[in-house]
């Protein structure tokens, strides 16, 4: 091979680890079906991996984290994401320009921060509380495989690690439970069809016991991803913030925060979008996402659909966004509250990726270290502050 094409090679790996929304490009797959060029991009992601983990210190262990992302990327939903493993193993994380590991002079987080966001704010886990319709409460997660309650001839068995499902084989009565997750939580559920549910952090899913009538409906507060049984006959619709997504088998995920807009994203398959009050319905293909804003049609455009399924997949994931947005994110998983000093530090603009079961500390030490912020811990409030320039 010359000269020129070993380094247009290597120029390309290091491209795609620096850009892991490339992995959705069919001429990515291509290029790395070859075997020498997996090679080049598997001793691209070690030096990467080496040089970051020289940058952090111990806090990252390298090993574990791809081992973690391993055992998440046992999920079905998109082939793609395996091939992301071998980047995502580190915590990438490039703003305005900067290389993270370009700036060592910029280590304003004290070791008396890092050592109280250690043992105050962890990572979030799974947990929900399951609440019926006569208002019992039942705390999930901390059973394996165990029946917590039969209501009305449907078995509702929850298991800490898999979630909790809905079983039935001769319904008799119908009853609406309501699935919490709480900051600091995420849970799955398998509902009565066979679709599958997954909610993020500080979320509500209400829905029947078992499904009957000419639909299956229910009603979503915050965030979660669905993967719908096909049902060409009997449709499964998601209400969210006045946001009514009718689909027949598919996946996409719905982000309809208490306050925020509401986005609709679909993975693979089709639905139909509406907002209450208009009387338009507006499809979706694959790789599109709609975007309502209060009192306007939504806009519907093609996107990194890893971008808004990202934490399903257990990563945090941003291009060139807000850090109001991303610490609103971060908060939720982490539970801690946050304090903006300055009127401009909340519309500063990052790329970030992290693993969820990352300590705060690592990711607000990468934050710091692009020179844009600053932040300190008072309890568990964190205060964010622009860097003076």
């Amino acid at each position: 091979m010359e000269a020129n094409e070993k380094n247009d090679q290597l120029e390309f790996a290091l491209n795609v680890l620096n850009h892991p929304e490339l992995l959705q490009d069919e001429y990515v797959w291509e290029w790395l079906s070859h075997a020498e060029n997996k090679k080049l991009y598997e001793e691209c992601r070690l030096y990467l991996e080496a040089g970051l983990k020289l940058e952090v210190g111990d806090s990252l262990d390298v090993k574990s984290e791809f081992e973690k992302f391993n055992r998440k990327m046992q999920s079905p939903v998109r082939a793609f994401y395996r091939w992301t493993a071998a980047a995502a193993a580190v915590v990438i994380l490039v703003a305005s320009g900067w290389w993270l590991m370009n700036e060592s002079s910029s280590r304003e987080i004290g070791q008396d921060v890092i050592a109280g966001l250690q043992h105050i704010v962890v990572p979030g886990k799974n947990q929900a509380v399951l609440v019926t319709e006569t208002g019992r409460e039942i705390v999930l997660g901390t059973t394996s495989g165990t029946s917590v309650m039969v209501e009305g001839g449907v078995n509702v068995v929850d298991d800490s690690t898999r979630g909790v499902s809905y079983t039935t084989s001769e319904a008799v009565e119908v009853y609406y439970h309501t699935l919490r997750v709480p900051k600091g939580g995420e849970y799955r559920i398998v509902l009565s069809d066979g679709t599958e549910v997954w909610l993020n952090s500080e979320s509500e899913l209400k829905f029947p016991t078992v499904f009957t009538g000419g639909k299956r409906e229910v009603e979503l507060r915050g965030e979660g991803y669905f993967s719908v049984v096909h049902d060409g006959h009997l449709p499964f619709i998601v209400v969210a913030s006045g946001v009514r997504t009718k689909v027949y088998g598919t996946e996409f995920n719905v982000k309809a925060y208490a306050g925020n807009q509401v986005d609709v994203t679909l993975v693979e398959g089709k639905v139909a979008v509406k907002q209450a009050g208009d009387g338009s319905e507006y499809p979706l293909a694959p790789g599109e996402n709609a975007h309502f804003a209060e009192g306007m049609a939504p806009l519907i455009e093609k996107v990194n659909v890893h971008k808004y399924i990202a934490w399903k997949e257990g990563y945090f994931y941003y291009e060139n966004e807000r850090l109001e947005v991303i610490v609103n994110d971060l908060k939720r998983w982490y539970d801690f509250d946050v304090v903006y000093v300055g009127s401009g530090v909340k519309d500063l603009r990052f790329e970030l990726w992290s693993g969820r079961d990352s300590d705060i500390d690592t990711i607000m030490g990468l934050l710091t270290k692009t020179n844009k912020v600053s932040v300190r811990l008072d309890g568990r409030t964190l205060i964010v502050s622009e860097r003076n320039k």
